[in-house]
């Protein structure tokens, strides 16, 4: 009988930690070449979709009565809505917050693609709101999208230009962050 600890070469010493431990250990030749996806582009995309909504809330909470004023300036929302828009600039914060899950583990699970599906239809609804407004109110009054601040170009319809292209870009974004990760996947399983 050889001393304790002496391993004999070529001896399986598999059983040696146990029974439980040597029926969890898997081979190195079964464990996956990669690591779990990252959906890196996905995930900037939220990122960026987050720093939108919670700037354009917070701008919103903390002038709440001139962002009032500019909506009453574009005449679009009848007098009865009138009390939605306290609710415009907390709601943006709120969306702005729960992507911060769609960003983390939740980008492929259901809830995170039904709230980046409500932020988009928000950015969507939003852009429709800004093509009914009057183009002359909305070179004066600004969109409202970060209470008073405009940007001074100079050209006509500059106002409703930039909106336009900010919500174009915030819609690609969600594209991307919505089918990015499907097409990761099978581009991986294909590869």
């Amino acid at each position: 009988m050889p001393p304790a600890g002496h391993v004999e070469p070529g001896s399986d010493d598999s059983l040696a930690e146990g029974v439980d431990s040597a029926a969890r250990a898997e081979p190195a030749d079964d464990k996956p070449s990669g690591s779990s996806p990252k959906y890196v582009f996905s995930r900037i995309c939220i990122a960026l979709i987050v720093l939108v909504w919670v700037a354009a809330g917070y701008f919103k909470i903390s002038d709440m009565s001139r962002f009032m004023d500019i909506v009453n300036q574009h005449q679009v929302i009848p007098e009865d809505m009138k009390a939605f828009l306290w609710w415009v600039g907390p709601g943006e914060l709120v969306l702005g917050l729960l992507l911060v899950f769609a960003i983390g583990s939740e980008l492929r699970k259901p809830f995170g693609k039904l709230v980046l599906l409500v932020s988009l239809g928000a950015i969507v609804g939003m852009t429709y709101y800004i093509s009914l407004v009057d183009p002359v109110v909305l070179q004066e009054s600004g969109c409202g999208c970060l209470s008073d601040y405009r940007i001074a170009s100079g050209m006509e319809n500059s106002v409703r230009f930039f909106a336009y292209a900010k919500n174009g870009m915030l819609i690609f974004l969600h594209l991307v962050a919505l089918f990015g990760p499907a097409i990761g996947d099978r581009l991986r399983r294909s590869g």
